[in-house]
């Protein structure tokens, strides 16, 4: 019985979900009705029905990832929902005056598409879109003194005929596939963590990092280039094994609780996933590691009583580096994606701006033969990051 009863409820919620998604009405749907005033105005208002509609010029894109299309399309848009009449307003008379407002915002959206196929950029674009926005409401002001708001029919026959015979000469535009190009470039930026092991774990311990770095790529060949910093602590307080006095006192140590770790790659990837929100990209290269630090030297002395007092005589500068391998694998998940009117760069092109969570494993080698005895290890660490993708777009 409880089965039959979800089943009944859904059944009867899925009538209201189709109607929240009913409030926009394309011209291309054929020509209004008075059922598309959804605003119904109380019998004694004064107030006049009303269309509501917009122009755009929102790129629309369908997909993601490899899978993903865009469309450069003006639309010509009826707001069902904030279009407003009454029972006494519901004339023919009325609607078709209403009809041609919206064949006029037909004619300014077929202008707009015809502009837009010419390849004009997207800052453009918003320019072009702006002028025949106001250039529409200009034109509804203008019909509306001239018809008497549609109560002069032989004035409200001159302006369709007018609109008819440029949409006919305009024609229906296409509304062009854009692509985007195989080129891409971005950033990324986030945090990590990173551990080692051999000799390595012995002397420092594993640190959260920060992280950013640079991206591009053609096809599914990626470079990317970044820098981490991070600050690990000791687990060795003479790793230069500095001998001590002669009464085993040490003559140095560590001058402060961490070290400063920063670590810098260049990797060369190839993209072998790319498929509804996910890409995975493994990675190799080449790794630069430093760790820098202040060392105290030592004096010793006795007090009144003979116990060993020790001061710091001065601090020194030490550092290790060393340059080596890194392997690592980016898994990016896609969180959404859209449409820029300019570049990253600046310039006035649009772009298919993609942003995605990054989640990258990797592992990189190193060696300090400056040590007594020399240490190295692996690096183990895990990197999350904000990654933002821009590729060209073109018709």
């Amino acid at each position: 019985m409880r089965k039959y009863f979800l089943l009944l409820c859904i059944a009867l919620a899925l009538p209201c979900l189709a109607t929240s998604n009913d409030d926009i009405k394309l011209w291309s749907e054929g020509p209004l009705t008075w059922s598309d005033f959804h605003q119904l105005l109380p019998p004694i208002s004064s107030e006049a029905s009303q269309l509501e509609v917009e122009l755009s010029a929102t790129p629309i894109e369908n997909g993601v990832n490899a899978n993903s299309t865009i469309r450069l399309e003006a639309r010509a848009i009826m707001h069902r929902n904030a279009s407003k009449t009454s029972a006494a307003q519901s004339t023919p008379e009325r609607l078709r005056y209403h009809q041609l407002q919206f064949d006029l915002l037909e004619l300014m959206r077929r202008n707009l598409q015809e502009e837009i196929n010419s390849g004009i950029d997207g800052a453009t674009v918003e320019q072009r879109l702006k002028y025949y926005q106001d250039l529409y409401w200009q034109r509804v002001r203008q019909i509306a003194q001239e018809t008497k708001s549609g109560s002069l029919e032989a004035a409200v026959a001159s302006w369709e005929d007018n609109i008819e015979s440029q949409l006919n000469a305009v024609g229906t535009p296409r509304v062009p596939q854009v692509t985007a190009m195989q080129g891409c470039y971005g950033v990324y930026a986030g945090v990590g963590y990173e551990s080692s092991t051999g000799s390595l774990r012995d002397n420092f311990g594993g640190s959260f990092l920060f992280h950013v770095g640079l991206t591009g790529g053609y096809k599914r060949l990626r470079l990317k280039a970044d820098v981490a910093f991070g600050q690990p602590s000791y687990r060795n307080d003479n790793i230069f094994n500095i001998a001590p006095d002669a009464e085993g006192r040490p003559l140095q140590g560590n001058n402060s609780s961490s070290a400063t770790h920063i670590m810098a790659s260049v990797q060369l990837g190839y993209t072998i996933l790319n498929a509804g929100r996910l890409s995975i990209t493994p990675n190799v290269g080449g790794f630069y590691n430093h760790y820098g630090w202040d060392i105290a030297n030592y004096s010793w002395d006795k007090d009144e009583d003979g116990n060993d007092v020790r001061s710091i005589t001065n601090v020194e500068k030490r550092n290790l580096h060393n340059f080596s391998f890194i392997a690592s694998i980016d898994f990016d998940i896609n969180l959404n994606s859209g449409v820029t009117n300019t570049s990253l760069t600046g310039a006035t092109h649009r772009e298919r701006w993609t942003s995605s969570l990054r989640i990258t494993p990797w592992l990189a080698h190193s060696k300090f033969n400056k040590c007594d005895p020399t240490v190295s290890g692996m690096h183990i660490g895990i990197n999350i990051s904000y990654l933002g993708l821009a590729r060209l777009l073109r018709l």
